[in-house]
């Protein structure tokens, strides 16, 4: 591909020149920002800068295209003032899915006075909220665009729905900083704690596959769906975001329970008549409603072949093993003794008693994953997916410490166990007690 030569430092010389001489207030500051100050800029990329000016609040954008080498480039002008312009690196970026920034800037022209508290080799804008009420709302906007046969208010609302789900999703998941709009979408889709589907549904929702007003819909309700059991651990972090209240119904179920309203198609009973059916009705193709997590139930959690931005390298699989990446550490890989499907066995048991609870497998990547996010993670071996503990049912797994027996071939991992561990709803899975008949000699 040919690319044109990036302006110069005469090119941004001139222009800051003629930033200073044609604003209308004093300016103390002119940064380079986007795609230039990254060193990722093409021959079709905008020159974006900053114009920071003194005085009152003022925000205002003007367009430019200026001549260089023969070629027209489009110069895109934010002027502020400056004081409101620190403020706003406080703020969230609208443009990166609730995750944290960290965009490179460079200086180009700065008053003495203002230059050493401006000239930011980076400018750092903080994650945004888990904005659960706001997602859980816009899941209502898009069932009441379905009831009323609206497929663009659908289109809307679920696309709305897309760009706020990352941001509660974050906080099951490992940190990540973005430096460009593209790189949080690809940041955003890629996030490994997520519900089951959750990268195509995230792209039907935001109108990058195709899909009916039903598919939508449907795309949608498990987005909500499977992001609340993800994130039932972190309910402190919710209420301080939106109130106790919305905390507490993702911990009782009533969160779950108004997801599952939304689904049924509303219906009008007639006057003086009986309650509607909150079913849709026989032959219809809308959805049926979501279904409350049952007790017991277990979700498996899908996991992308490459990890996300930001974490650990993979390290290669060991010999026997599945073709399935792992980041654990190679001091621990090195130690097990797999099966011939890569397994060790995983022993469970409640840290404080010692009660025996369940037994289930591990590869490599289940036991990282169990050992740095705290939670209980395994591999199914009829479904060829990993899942948590608790992801759906809310009996989560809390790991106290995890111990490696002699041979290597097994691991004992003690957690802290809410309510039942095996999928009968026994707190035990060793629940059925068998005769012993032989005698016991001392």
């Amino acid at each position: 591909m040919d690319h044109a030569p990036s302006p110069d430092s005469g090119f941004f010389d001139d222009w800051t020149a003629r930033l200073r001489a044609s604003a209308d207030r004093p300016v103390v500051g002119i940064l380079l920002r986007g795609s230039h100050a990254r060193r990722a800029a093409t021959a079709h990329s905008d020159v974006d800068v900053d114009v920071l000016v003194g005085g009152a609040p003022y925000a205002v954008r003007r367009a430019y295209f200026a001549e260089h080498s023969g070629r027209l480039t489009h110069v895109s002008v934010a002027a502020r003032d400056v004081r409101s312009w620190v403020t706003r690196l406080g703020e969230p970026a609208d443009w990166a899915f609730g995750l944290p920034v960290t965009a490179p800037a460079r200086l180009l022209w700065a008053d003495p006075y203002w230059r050493t508290r401006i000239d930011l080799p980076v400018l750092c804008q903080p994650a945004d909220e888990p904005r659960l009420e706001e997602l859980i709302a816009t899941l209502g906007k898009v069932a009441s665009a379905r009831d009323a046969d609206d497929p663009l208010g659908v289109r809307l609302a679920a696309a709305d729905l897309a760009r706020l789900c990352p941001s509660v999703l974050r906080l099951a998941n490992p940190a990540v900083r973005v430096v460009s709009r593209r790189l949080a979408f690809a940041a955003a889709l890629d996030l490994p704690v997520a519900p089951p589907g959750y990268r195509e549904d995230m792209l039907r929702c935001l109108g990058l596959r195709p899909g009916s007003t039903g598919q939508l819909w449907a795309a949608a309700a498990r987005l909500v769906t499977g992001t609340l059991p993800l994130i039932r651990p972190y309910a402190a972090e919710v209420a301080e975001a939106a109130g106790p209240d919305l905390a507490d119904a993702l911990l009782d179920g009533r969160l779950e329970r108004y997801v599952a309203q939304l689904g049924r198609p509303a219906a009008v009973a007639p006057a003086g008549g009986p309650e509607p059916a909150t079913g849709p009705p026989s032959g219809s193709r809308e959805p049926a409603g979501v279904p409350a997590p049952r007790t017991g139930q277990w979700v498996t959690v899908p996991v992308p072949d490459a990890p996300v931005t930001g974490a650990h390298r993979e390290v290669p699989q060991p010999p026997g093993g599945p073709d399935r990446p792992s980041r654990l550490d190679p001091a621990i890989a090195a130690r097990l003794r797999r099966t011939p499907d890569g397994l060790v066995a995983a022993v469970v048991r409640q840290h404080d008693s010692g009660e025996v609870l369940m037994v289930a497998w591990m590869d490599d990547e289940a036991l990282h994953r169990t050992l740095t996010t705290g939670r209980a993670t395994y591999w199914s071996r009829s479904r060829r997916e990993y899942w948590v503990k608790g992801a759906t049912s809310g009996h989560h797994q809390y790991v106290r410490s995890v111990a490696l027996d002699c041979d290597g071939d097994a691991v004992l991992v003690s957690v802290e166990q809410v309510g039942a561990a095996c999928h009968t709803g026994q707190r035990t899975c060793f629940s059925t007690e068998l005769p012993v008949t032989g005698e016991v000699t001392s």
